[in-house]
């Protein structure tokens, strides 16, 4: 059963991102906040965690004004900044 326990804290299920996502729409918080959003939420603050919602957060972010393609690129160098922001 510790194994499933853990697991739990690594699962972003879909009413988890539906929030993280509107979450970022109504509030257009820092990241920082969003960190604080998923601690809320009960998630761990993992390194798997925190990539994901980096992710989501970058593209909520851009969405409209970049191609995936850009995006992408944008993503690789954002990322690390984000999760290791006001640490």
């Amino acid at each position: 059963m510790g194994n499933q326990e853990l697991n739990l804290n690594h699962q972003w299920t879909k009413p988890l991102r539906k929030k993280f996502n509107l979450f970022i729409k109504e509030k257009n918080p820092t990241f920082p906040e969003c960190k604080e959003f998923i601690r809320n939420l009960g998630m761990e603050l993992n390194d798997i965690n925190l990539r994901f919602a980096a992710g989501i957060y970058i593209f909520e972010k851009y969405d409209g004004r970049h191609t995936v393609e850009e995006i992408r690129e944008i993503i690789e160098d954002e990322i690390d900044n984000l999760i290791n922001e006001n640490q």
